[in-house]
């Protein structure tokens, strides 16, 4: 009599071992595609808050390098040529004209002038900040200055 061996069939540890091996890839593809769909809702708002930012630091930027002085209040910037940036209902107006929104805070000051080679220069610090929560914030504070030559 032979003893022969029959090694076609699938054994229960092996059968163990493929389906320990296929949890563990589903558990790893699940982290991945959480973490994926989570951050892609951020990078799908991220440019619609910089896109906001830029229409207003393109309109500030400019009307800054214009104007040697300014009125600042928190929420409100009167230049000396009669324009006026003012923050309420999460927009930014520049003489009543819509050219930001979805703001969620905005603070303007005046920050003390310094002088550099007896040329004293005037400082407006703009902080904005935009997104509705946490993970999706767009936070930017930035220094102009203003016209001194």
């Amino acid at each position: 009599m032979k003893n022969i061996k029959n090694n076609k069939g699938v054994t229960l540890v092996a059968l163990i071992v493929y389906i320990v091996i296929f949890i563990l890839i589903i558990g790893i593809m699940s982290t991945i595609s959480s973490f994926f769909f989570r951050n892609m809702n951020n990078v799908i708002n991220e440019p619609k808050y910089a896109s906001e930012f830029n229409k207003f630091i393109m309109f500030f930027a400019v009307d800054v390098k214009n104007n040697s002085e300014a009125t600042v209040t928190t929420d409100t910037i009167k230049f000396t040529d009669d324009l006026i940036y003012k923050y309420e209902n999460n927009c930014i107006y520049r003489n009543d004209l819509l050219i930001a929104q979805n703001i969620s805070a905005c603070k303007f000051s005046l920050n003390t002038p310094y002088t550099v080679n007896s040329v004293t220069k005037n400082i407006i610090n703009v902080y904005i900040k935009m997104g509705k929560t946490e993970n999706n914030i767009f936070e930017e504070n930035i220094d102009f200055t203003l016209k001194y030559w």
